[in-house]
């Protein structure tokens, strides 16, 4: 069986199956994922052809909560969760398309505001937490990352926009933060989130060849709903191209694309009826 026919996807509006599992010749599905440190929050844009104009008008409706799971046979997971921000339609020729414009997590109230007093010798983790807890989001965080910042030694209170407090806080200490699907991910920088390293050669999936930057590494790899941003990867390939400022003046040296990697963003895309079916990583060295 070839790689193409073990594609499988599915989409499902709040918790509900709307398109079960399937490897996607019924109809045609486009999508494109982001998940990145250098946002607040995930994206997703995905257009539905030739979609019955009864299920787009009674189901498919702005505030809706999205899970888009896609990947293989044997390793198909959720690559998105979040809500429907707009429903667009549109029209090429004789076919229509609903286009979904969809963010990561639930749609908040613009006054959304925390209200807490933390006591002397307050940590900075349990800071970050109350601000996540007033969102509503469960966390991913891992406190030893934060273990080397001295308490707060008079408290901390907290009256406000919770993002507005970790935006500070996270300039003061550090540290990045996106929602991912229905949760919000904190990690420092410097470090990655736990669990394994993702070897990405050409015998997992690469894509072309990585390209090496000043900052990281870059790599498409098929697609793999494993891979997590703020997670370590590590590329395995004879052959690299170079994207450095100016290569007459700079000294690239052997070793350069070698080593770990954390991912600060993933692109997710597919397209269900051509050959995309990819992830993007944008990596950054410099791990501790």
């Amino acid at each position: 069986m070839s790689s193409y026919n073990k594609r499988q996807w599915s989409i499902s509006l709040d918790d509900e199956p709307f398109i079960e599992v399937t490897d996607g010749r019924q109809f045609k599905c486009t999508f494109e994922v982001l998940h990145d440190f250098g946002g607040y929050t995930s994206y997703a844009d995905i257009a539905l052809y030739n979609m019955s104009a009864d299920a787009t008008n009674k189901t498919l409706k702005r505030g809706v909560v999205l899970t888009l799971r896609a990947g293989y046979a044997d390793s198909i997971d959720s690559i998105f969760v979040g809500t429907i921000q707009n429903v667009l339609r549109e029209r090429q020729g004789p076919t229509t398309i609903t286009r979904l414009i969809c963010r990561g997590g639930k749609l908040l109230d613009d006054q959304t505001q925390v209200n807490e007093t933390l006591g002397k010798d307050t940590k900075v983790t349990d800071i970050i937490k109350t601000c996540v807890t007033s969102m509503g989001y469960p966390i991913v965080i891992d406190d030893e990352q934060f273990a080397d910042i001295d308490p707060y030694p008079y408290g901390y209170t907290l009256a406000g926009d919770p993002r507005v407090y970790l935006d500070n806080l996270a300039k003061t200490h550090g540290f990045d933060y996106v929602i991912e699907n229905e949760r919000l991910v904190v990690v420092r920088q410097g470090y990655a989130r736990k669990g394994d390293v993702h070897v990405v050669s050409q015998f997992t999936g690469m894509e072309g060849i990585p390209e090496i930057t000043e900052n990281g590494v870059d790599v498409v790899t098929r697609l793999n709903p494993k891979i997590k941003i703020g997670g370590r990867y590590r590329i395995e390939s004879d052959l690299a191209t170079f994207n450095f400022s100016n290569l007459y003046f700079v000294d690239i040296p052997e070793s350069a694309g070698v080593g770990e990697y954390k991912i600060f963003k993933l692109t997710h895309s597919g397209d269900t009826w051509g050959d995309a079916w990819s992830t993007k990583i944008t990596g950054i060295r410099g791990l501790t």
